[in-house]
């Protein structure tokens, strides 16, 4: 719950060093490998357990890779340029380092995810995803005021939108199957 405090700050005016900027392209490339280790692992022990023969999935670094990275680069950009058309004042590389950092929480959640609870597994997604949809909004909504009338539907949006990143990753990346 630490990361609510985080949401009160904010991100925007912190990543204005250049050095902060490399996070997100860290935290993705943090995300890609966890990910896939996390869920190599998590199979590798359920096989095991059913007594069956296990194969590497090259495939979750490559999904991951592509979720992850497409996700913190096509969103901001298609925020970036939403709000330019509102007038509301962004920054692109602003929104990147935001979206960036918002995926942090599913660092610790994915490793969460080696618990062979199906419905413990569907709680530690969603409370990432409220976490991160929450940061994002916060964290947006005071620019986003700016566009008018319809902040409340961009920050709504960017909210769900964050929710359902949760739910792709419980979908694909924290569901075992023998």
């Amino acid at each position: 719950m630490w990361v609510l405090p985080l949401a009160l700050f904010d991100v925007c005016t912190l990543c204005a060093p250049i050095v902060l900027r490399y996070g997100p392209f860290w935290i993705c490339t943090t995300l890609i490998f966890v990910a896939a280790s996390i869920g190599t692992f998590v199979t590798y022990v359920a096989h095991k357990i059913q007594k069956k023969e296990w194969d590497y999935d090259i495939n979750l670094v490559t999904w991951s890779a592509g979720l992850f990275y497409g996700y913190v680069t096509i969103i901001p950009l298609g925020l970036y340029i939403i709000l330019k058309y509102f007038s509301a004042p962004s920054g692109l590389a602003q929104l990147l380092c935001l979206y960036g950092y918002s995926l942090f929480i599913f660092i610790p959640a994915l490793c969460l995810s080696v618990v062979p609870l199906e419905l413990f597994r569907w709680v530690v997604a969603g409370v990432a995803g409220f976490l991160s949809a929450t940061f994002v909004a916060l964290n947006l909504r005071a620019h986003i005021k700016s566009a008018g009338e319809r902040w409340f539907l961009i920050v709504a949006a960017i909210f769900l939108l964050q929710l359902a990143l949760a739910a792709v990753l419980k979908i694909y990346l924290f569901t075992v199957t023998v």
